[in-house]
This record gives structure tokens, C-alpha cells and sequence, in this order.
């Protein structure tokens, strides 16, 4: 059999002695997020969990269990609780195993993204001095239109010097 890596390794051996929800599984941590998020779901729906189990046709205390992890969560739970809470079931998955490259998502949907057009060259950008001259030009302009400052004199015109006496 040839093993490629999209095949999972072989379950570890389980001695007599050994029980076996303390044997680390692929995949328990993501199982353990997905029932966190859905848990927040229900919470933020507002709704009790006995309602969410009527609409699913399930046994009362059933998703207590399955939010508590007697009950093994299997892929039909998630997409039945994301759709009576009104959520994509994708989104769960996604949230707590994220691809280790988002644009793969894209290449398997068949969306291509056009590279990004090269800005085209304006105006320079301002220095440092051009907005001081132009944040001083405003205020000046505002507060003179309010009365808080008299007009400048006319280009041209020198005030006398003060004198002392």
C-alpha cells in the first residue's frame, strides 16, 4: 500500500490495561474547539439546549452529552447544530484547524486571484514641513473666520517695530 500524506498513520496499539479515551487521537484537540464553538453558538442563540434538541427530534440531555464528550462527535452533529443555530459548518473546521495555506481554499474552489495592479505614480508624498504649512494654513483660516484672530495684513505690508518708552 502506498502511503501518501493525505492518509492518516495507523492507531496506536492499546494494551489491556490501558483505557481507551487516554490514548491521544488525530484530531481530538480540533473535535475538543469544534464543541467549544458550537457550545458559544447556543449560548449567543439564546436559546436552551432542550428547544435546539426538540427541533433536532433529539432525546432530552442528548446534547449536554455530546458537548461534554460522552457522546463521540461525528460530522452529521456538526452540520445538524450549524444549521439549526444558523451557522456554517465550514467555519467551525476552518477556526480551529486553518489550512496552512489559505490560498489553497481558494485553488480548490477554482477562484484565481488577479495579481495586484502596480499603484500608478501620483503627486510625491507631503513632508513633514508641507502638512505643518497646510495644518497651519487651516487653522489659521478657521480661527479667523470665527473672530478668535484678526486677518493678516496685506502681502507687502511691515508693522512697525514696538518701541520702548
Amino acid at each position: 500500500m502506498n502511503m501518501d500524506s493525505t492518509e492518516l498513520p495507523e492507531p496506536p496499539e492499546l494494551s489491556e490495561e490501558e483505557p481507551l479515551h487516554s490514548v491521544p487521537t488525530v484530531g481530538r484537540e480540533e473535535s475538543e474547539g469544534v464543541l467549544r464553538l458550537l457550545d458559544d453558538a447556543i449560548v449567543k442563540s439564546r436559546r436552551s439546549r432542550r428547544q435546539i434538541e426538540r427541533n433536532l427530534g433529539w432525546s432530552q440531555g442528548y446534547l449536554g452529552s455530546l458537548l461534554r464528550g460522552r457522546i463521540g462527535l461525528k460530522v452529521w452533529h456538526v452540520f445538524a447544530l450549524s444549521r439549526e443555530l444558523g451557522i456554517e459548518a465550514l467555519s467551525l473546521f476552518l477556526t480551529v484547524a486553518p489550512p496552512r495555506d489559505p490560498s489553497w481554499i481558494l485553488q480548490q474552489l477554482g477562484i484565481t486571484l488577479e495579481p495586484a495592479k502596480p499603484e500608478e505614480p501620483g503627486e510625491p508624498p507631503l513632508t513633514r514641513e508641507d502638512v505643518e504649512v497646510l495644518a497651519r494654513k487651516l487653522l489659521y483660516e478657521e480661527l479667523t473666520r470665527f473672530g478668535l484672530v484678526e486677518p493678516r495684513p496685506a502681502p507687502g505690508y511691515e508693522p512697525e517695530p514696538a518701541h520702548s518708552r
